[in-house]
């Protein structure tokens, strides 16, 4: 359904103006956009300094990549730490990574390993929270659902602060929130928290096995021609008009209407989600799995101006005691067989795709989880179904790969000792990978927001991390 969201206000007959325009709406449009939030519409956008990056690919790898199995290899180190994975030579000299990428090794130039990201509590829901809002989860013992007093996370931040470009939604995630098979709720910090529902990314759902993805929210009706919705548009019209007779301000409504239209009748919208409208070869290079089709998706995001893209790791059926990345059992086997391979083919053709497009240069992508994972293999930190073969979370040390809007290619960012368990050179929070993101958007990290008691906070606490200083 078309929902008008913001702050509750009543009108003289006492429904609330939400009522009203909810129920105006349905009438008039005869349309559905239940998943589309109200971020333009729902308060002021602030303009800030120019960043280098127009847009940013966040691509989360729900469960904790090992480091040691991915980036940052320790073939020095004993049996029972360094594992079954050889490091392999790059094409950049002195920087090596797992056997296991072989294209992102041929790509190194490209980008830059943060081998020092870290912090201090090793469970999922508090460490993506921390990752993706720059902010600390009050409830450090909880794998919490999302509520309306949580910090917003990156998408909701960008979705406020960040100018609309063109008709497309500011912020998207695809093709889910992140969540286990098991629990009942998505977790808390991909949302907007106290900047209200309006600001959530716009989720977009993946069908067919991950080959395509779904717009029904955006199609009309059978029976409703574009020029009847003009028609429909006017009835709207008129309602908001005699809303006003009751002092009703309806700046908010009207924004979200002019959006909706626009959207509706927006080809090139639809067009930004028709996967069909790529070569076949293209699809093919990115692979046939929902993790390089979702990447793909986002690279036409991009290129249709969406600002920042969240793709997410699809359910991919895994065993619920160690799923997606949360290699608790086997590890090595999941690595190889299922993990590495569609990252590797999916982010190397991303990388390509970007450079040959001339998108790289103003496009940051970042690749990252909410932690690592033990460096003794085995070890029980939080899990006890961690197996011989499986590693354990540990947030102490682990790396972020970044791309694309001046970050440095072919660098290593910060250092860890010889088992990967600790950082050693150039320490970076959460926060500070936060503030660094929002800064290449041109977003001013130091620019307040407010809760829903009126308190004033900035949109980050962290520093914004100098890449280009290990030039």
């Amino acid at each position: 359904m078309f929902r008008v969201l913001g702050q509750r206000q009543q009108a003289c007959e006492g429904l609330s103006r939400r009522d009203v325009l909810h129920l105006g709406a349905l009438g008039a449009l005869g349309v559905s956009l239940h998943d589309w939030p109200a971020a333009s519409a729902a308060g002021p956008r602030e303009r800030v300094g120019q960043g280098r990056a127009r847009a940013c690919i966040l691509i989360y790898l729900f469960g904790g990549p090992s480091q040691l199995d991915t980036f940052d290899l320790k073939p020095d180190a004993p049996d029972h730490f360094r594992g079954e994975f050889r490091p392999i030579a790059t094409n950049v000299p002195g920087i090596r990574i797992c056997e296991h990428l072989p294209s992102l090794a041929r790509r190194a130039d490209k980008y830059c390993l943060l081998r020092s990201m870290n912090h201090e509590h090793p469970r999922h829901g508090w460490g993506l929270y921390f990752m993706l809002t720059g902010h600390r989860h009050n409830r450090p013992d909880l794998d919490a659902p999302p509520t309306p007093d949580d910090f917003p996370g990156l998408g909701a931040l960008v979705n406020k602060l960040k100018p609309p470009y063109r008709d497309l939604p500011t912020a998207v995630t695809l093709p889910r929130w992140n969540r286990f098979l098991d629990l009942p709720n998505d977790y808390a910090g991909e949302k907007a928290g106290f900047l209200g529902s309006a600001f959530d990314p716009w989720l977009v759902k993946s069908e067919g096995g991950g080959q395509s993805f779904r717009l029904d929210e955006l199609a009309l009706p059978d029976d409703i021609p574009i020029g009847r919705l003009h028609e429909r548009r006017g009835l709207l019209d008129t309602l908001d008009r005699r809303l006003a007779q009751f002092g009703e301000r309806g700046e908010v409504h009207d924004a979200l209407n002019a959006q909706a239209y626009r959207l509706l009748s927006s080809r090139g919208v639809r067009r930004a989600f028709d996967l069909a409208a790529e070569p076949g070869w293209v699809r093919d290079r990115y692979g046939r799995h929902p993790f390089g089709q979702g990447l793909l998706l986002a690279r036409r995001l991009v290129e249709a101006g969406t600002s920042l893209i969240q793709v997410n790791w699809h359910n991919d059926g895994s065993d619920v005691k160690s799923p997606f990345w949360d290699t608790h059992k086997d590890n090595f086997t999941s690595l190889k067989n299922s993990l590495l391979p569609p990252v590797d083919i999916g982010l190397s053709a991303l990388l390509d795709d970007l450079f040959s497009r001339g998108l790289l240069d103003s496009t940051l992508v970042l690749v990252m989880g909410e932690f690592g994972r033990t460096p003794r293999i085995g070890q029980v930190i939080r899990n006890a179904a961690t197996d011989g073969r499986g590693r354990d979370h540990w947030p102490h040390a682990y790396t972020v790969l970044l791309a694309g809007a001046g970050i440095p290619g072919g660098t290593v960012y910060g250092a860890t000792d010889d088992k990967a368990a600790a950082v050693t050179d150039r320490p970076v929070s959460p926060p500070d990978l936060q503030a660094t993101v929002l800064q290449l958007l041109g977003v001013d990290p130091g620019a307040m927001i407010h809760d829903r008691q009126g308190r004033p906070h900035h949109a980050s606490t962290g520093q914004v991390v100098n890449f280009r200083s290990v030039l």
